[in-house]
């Protein structure tokens, strides 16, 4: 089996399931509630574990969508009712990419969020829109996380241009090709156009929640 496929670690629309300890950059996707979980590892068998994971997402709260992450174990003993859609091992030559391109911490015009929030969260998906990308215009933002058209983008910042489309700077992609097959890459930047319906939503997680 080639590295490329060992990519793809669990992926119920190709009903693939690969048995094994797996560590490294791990990103899995939720489908019930449209969650991302990003862990440095992942069991699986005849049920799925993943242990210290970051889940990031929107919930209800107060009848309002209100973004969160959180750490947590999880563990999906029955695979029927397993609600993860797939588990991507992100290629080491990607993650160094990503690493060597990110910009400091230190970085003075860049905005660091304390505790996540969402940015936006596209109306006609959720039947609740959140919108801040006028606020933001012409500021960069670290830490975006972004459920895209068939996909996610997780970048190390996210800058909003004149007319209030994100624009993700050092960008890994995970997404479907036109043969429902998962890919992933890495791209310096990402345009998108929000009223091409392309974004799902943008959460930025905060510098708490990334704290070790």
């Amino acid at each position: 089996m080639s590295q490329e496929d060992n990519i793809v670690l669990y992926d119920t629309s190709k009903e693939i399931k690969i048995n094994g300890n797996f560590n490294g950059s791990i990103i899995s996707v939720e489908r019930e509630m449209n969650s991302i979980i990003f862990s440095d590892n992942i069991q699986i068998s005849d049920q799925i574990r993943i242990s210290g994971g970051l889940m990031v997402g929107f919930e209800d709260l107060y009848n309002e969508k209100v973004a969160f992450s959180k750490k947590a174990d999880f563990l999906w003993s029955n695979l029927e009712e397993c609600t993860l859609e797939y588990v991507v091992l992100i290629p080491k030559e990607l993650m160094d990419q990503y690493d060597e391109s990110q910009f400091s911490d230190s970085f003075p015009f860049t905005i660091n969020m304390l505790h996540t929030a969402g940015l936006y969260l596209d109306e006609s998906e959720y039947n609740f829109k959140i919108d801040h990308l006028d606020f933001f215009k012409g500021e960069i933002i670290k830490n975006p996380v972004s459920l895209i058209f068939n996909g996610l983008t997780v970048a190390d910042r996210v800058a909003i241009d004149q007319r209030g489309d994100p624009v993700f700077y050092d960008c890994i992609i995970v997404g479907r090709d036109q043969y429902e097959n998962l890919k992933v890459s890495y791209d310096p930047f990402l345009n998108v156009k929000i009223d091409d319906k392309v974004v799902k939503y943008i959460i930025i997680i905060g510098i708490e929640e990334l704290k070790l």
